[in-house]
């Protein structure tokens, strides 16, 4: 957990009625902090998420709430902090689903927790916090900000490695970091925090935790983004590495590069995606070892704190880049590799990630994060495989 002076501070406890925000409040009024709860109201579930939103911050009594925000409002209330509800649905709307949606039809697959956690759980909530007075902000995440030799804030992952969101997480300003505090990042989920919210009594202390992408019921992307557009998807053809036409496809947002099941393609051997056509509404299919490469471009990479720092050292490793270690996807183990800056050609100035090892299934648009062993370095969005 990150450190605090022994003027405790105010603090905005992102709450959501779950089990990690109801123990980090418990924890934070445990040890002094002056805190203040508060939980985001980001879409209704339909086309309209964002018609009419509101932008200010307002307290609300309980009426008739969903369930999450009783719940939250409960914990709220029983640890004696004030409890708002923040409209941030116009903001979600523009800033996390639009951009959810159109990255699906250019073709690509991408990671919307880590655009929200950038723009509005550390950015307009983040900004929400200073107008309510307090000058940090705490969630339930399962991350670290440690600091390093010369006193700047970095981020750094979770002391449990199987709860660690440190991943989704690696868009965080130098401003935030230095701003947030993450009182689960030392603890276990099963051993720590479950144990806490059973000796407090709250309610969710045995709810499962949430999975999927918070705004698309069922994980269904391609029936969400039919609605949020109001049409149905293109029919088109799927085909062959070699080109030829090996049947049709109902949409091709309803498939990813790496998908194996679901394609409805019967062949001698497994097929999986590996390419994806937005133009020409084309879906490509092969075998295991064409998805594998050895390296990825990234043109929107961002560093995780220390920025002068980091393109000191990456402009004097040259062309052999810094050694650190990857994951182009959550739960994967990091992975050996070489980050370098491209000087020439159409890529150049575009971040190259050289693998040690070839890696399977480089999904574009997925989130590609690199470590220097438990401190992230920085991250971006995959461009293309190479």
């Amino acid at each position: 957990m990150t450190s605090a002076s022994s003027a405790k501070p105010r603090v905005l406890v992102a709450m959501s009625g779950g089990v990690d925000s109801s123990v980090t409040a418990w924890l934070l009024k445990e040890q002094g902090y002056d805190c203040v709860g508060a939980i985001m109201r980001l879409h209704d579930g339909t086309r309209d998420a964002g018609a009419g939103a509101g932008a200010k911050a307002e307290g609300s009594g309980p009426g008739n709430e969903p369930d999450d925000t009783a719940s939250a409002r409960a914990v709220a209330e029983r640890l004696g902090m004030p409890f708002y509800v923040l409209d941030r649905r116009e903001a979600f709307a523009r800033d996390v689903i639009e951009p959810f949606v159109c990255a699906y039809e250019r073709g690509v697959t991408p990671n919307p927790c880590c655009i929200c956690n950038r723009r509005i759980k550390f950015g307009a909530l983040l900004d929400a916090a200073r107008e309510l007075g307090c000058t940090h902000l705490a969630t339930g995440h399962y991350a670290r900000v440690v600091h390093t030799a010369d006193g700047a804030h970095a981020l750094a992952k979770a002391r449990d490695l199987t709860k660690d969101q440190s991943y989704f997480l690696y868009g965080l300003s130098d401003d935030a970091l230095a701003h947030v505090i993450f009182p689960l990042g030392d603890l276990t989920k099963e051993g720590d925090v479950r144990r806490i919210a059973r000796e407090q009594g709250f309610a969710s202390a045995e709810r499962r935790d949430s999975q999927g992408i918070c705004f698309v019921a069922d994980n269904d992307f391609a029936s969400f983004i039919e609605r949020w557009r109001e049409h149905t998807l293109p029919e088109g053809d799927v085909l062959a590495q070699d080109g030829r036409t090996l049947g049709r496809h109902s949409g091709a947002i309803r498939y990813t590069v790496g998908q194996r099941k679901g394609i409805g393609i019967a062949a001698d051997r497994p097929l999986y995606v590996t390419a994806i056509d937005a133009v020409a509404n084309t879906v490509t299919l092969g075998y295991e070892e064409d998805l594998l490469a050895s390296a990825l471009i990234t043109e929107d990479w961002t560093w995780t704190g220390g920025a002068p720092a980091r393109e000191a050292e990456l402009a004097a490793a040259g062309e052999a880049g810094v050694p650190l270690t990857a994951k182009i996807r959550y739960r994967q183990p990091d992975q050996a590799c070489r980050l370098s800056r491209v000087t020439a050609g159409p890529d150049a100035g575009a971040m190259c990630l050289d693998f040690a090892l070839p890696q399977k299934g480089i999904a574009p648009g997925q989130a590609v994060v690199a470590y220097r062993g438990d401190t992230v370095i920085g991250g971006g969005s995959v461009c293309r495989a190479l």
